[in-house]
């Protein structure tokens, strides 16, 4: 916990250290002499203790906190660094000094951290962002910006905001790896991970739903680790770098948008990745997150040859996600018509993958796997293959339109037989509707 008073010692230490540190370190390079500042740290603070003692006065109540919190001052993000640091802490939420909030295990609680002022919280988020070559002021009273360990930050002050500054840290916890991971944290169950294994070697193109923090992200990552073979080069394209996929593909990629510098130029939208990325021999691209005009170039591609492309949406559900990739594509400056879009959606995508969090059980699920089947009238038409039922994720019993594919990816259909799952209440669908064709 940290206090809201200094004491006028520990406020003169604090600037010995800072002067020593501009004396020994170049300020540039603080974060990357991060012993160095440590070791400095460390002797001015027994320093310090050696003559108090030696001079009949109080040593330091907790020299050891304090040398911790000092380098967390100046290294990152003071009093919420601790918290940075927790492994099982997946957000953290600053209303103002006074009330910091957290997000563990799928859960929210308020925590017993407090700054001093207002001001102490904006000094704490100038400090960390100013090495990012970021600032925020009253001209600049946003920011948003990634951490140099991949947490993501936002952060808003006045005039946006009413009285306090506001700040928000995501960090990408990679709890699972593999399908294999989210079987084994009731993801998924068995034979929906085999199916979607099989879909990605098959080369489906995968739109993957979901809320907020409700494991898009993870769930990309792992489809991802299954694309097998030195012949696929994959190209993976991010706002904030979230994917390990470079490091466990034999031939990936990985692109990462940059936002204008503070003179607000040089500027590279994912939508220019996107673009960009064609032209790199890609057999496949997977885009961290749509949420504009890059949906268009994203379609195009899955489109064009680019088999087993995948993206993440925010949406409320399989058909939702369909209806905001339209409108995104629809924001390009192409002006497509809705008609050649909504289109291009039913030729391109195969799957769409729907997450949910649950917050009885702080899990992220895997609520339905939808087929994408073609069109009626205006809208992209398709039913659930996988969908939740009795509290798990069981096959409907719909064989879907490219089975065929899927065998040739290994798909192994007994497993997933009525008999072995049970039948589920859809199973006594007789045709999904393409147009005026019926499908078997």
């Amino acid at each position: 916990m940290t206090g809201p008073l200094r004491s006028t010692r520990e406020e003169l230490l604090r600037q010995e250290v800072r002067d020593e540190l501009r004396r020994v370190i170049e300020l540039d390079t603080l974060a990357e002499d991060r012993d160095e500042v440590r070791r400095v740290v460390r002797q001015l603070v027994d320093a310090e203790n050696h003559r108090a003692v030696t001079g009949g006065e109080e040593p330091l109540p907790d020299p050891n906190g304090f040398a911790s919190r000092l380098v967390d001052e100046i290294l990152g993000l003071g009093p919420l660094q601790p918290l940075l640091d927790d492994p099982a802490i997946e957000e953290i939420i600053v209303n103002g000094p006074h009330r910091v909030f957290v997000i563990e295990r799928g859960a929210k609680r308020l925590t017993d951290v407090f700054i001093d002022d207002d001001a102490e919280l904006l000094r704490i988020i100038r400090r960390a962002i100013g090495r990012l070559g970021r600032r925020l002021d009253e001209t600049s009273p946003l920011v948003d910006a990634r951490l140099p360990d991949g947490s993501r930050l936002n952060a808003i002050i006045p005039p946006l905001t009413t009285r306090y500054t506001h700040i928000t840290v995501r960090k990408f916890l990679l709890r699972a790896r593999t399908l294999d991971d989210l079987v084994a944290l009731d993801t998924l169950t068995p034979d929906a991970a085999a199916f979607l294994e099989a879909g990605v070697r098959a080369g489906l193109n995968m739109l993957i739903a979901g809320g907020t923090g409700s494991g898009k992200t993870t769930c990309l990552n792992a489809l991802g680790a299954s694309i097998a073979g030195t012949d696929e080069r994959v190209v993976t394209i991010e706002e904030t770098g979230e994917l390990h996929l470079e490091g466990m593909l034999p031939d990936c990629v990985a692109l990462q948008a940059r936002l204008p510098n503070v003179e607000g130029v040089g500027a590279f939208p994912i939508r220019t990745l996107v673009k960009n990325s064609l032209r790199m021999r890609p057999t496949r691209i997977i885009v961290g997150e749509v949420r504009g005009g890059e949906a268009l170039d994203m379609l195009a591609a899955m489109n064009s040859g680019h088999d087993g492309s995948m993206c993440t949406i925010h949406a409320n559900g399989p058909r939702q996600a369909l209806s905001k990739l339209r409108m995104y594509a629809m924001m390009a400056e192409e002006a497509l018509p809705a008609e050649a879009i909504t289109e291009m959606i039913a030729e391109a995508v195969d799957v769409v993958i729907f997450l949910r969090l649950d917050p009885g059980h702080a899990r992220r699920v895997v609520t339905n796997i939808y087929e994408v089947t073609g069109i009626e009238g205006d809208t992209v038409t398709g039913s659930d293959l996988f969908s939740q039922r009795d509290g798990q994720l069981s096959w409907t019993g719909i064989r879907p339109r490219f089975a065929g594919r899927l065998r040739g990816g290994g798909f192994p259909w007994e497993h997933v037989s009525i008999e072995t799952v049970g039948r589920h209440p859809d199973a006594d669908r007789k045709e999904v509707r393409h147009g005026t064709r019926a499908l078997d």
